[in-house]
């Protein structure tokens, strides 16, 4: 695809606990389905499936953003 990072593969387990800085804990779901043409992923409030957050893999997966929860 032109170099583009839809081609890049994020191995998120689904069920991943993540903790924004500063912020709450947030439970990853899967792909988002977006028209952008970067990847993005379903996050929703662990407890309550109806908060969802659509972040860019890209943001998910920078340290300065989001720590993964073991």
């Amino acid at each position: 695809m032109f170099g583009s990072s839809r081609a890049r593969r994020h191995d998120i387990p689904d069920g991943q606990l993540f903790k924004a800085v500063g912020g709450g804990t947030w439970e990853y779901t899967g792909p988002a389905p977006t028209v952008a043409p970067e990847p993005h992923a379903r996050l929703v409030r662990p407890g309550d499936p109806r908060t969802i957050k659509i972040i860019s893999m890209d943001a998910l997966t920078d340290t300065s953003l989001f720590e993964r929860v073991s």
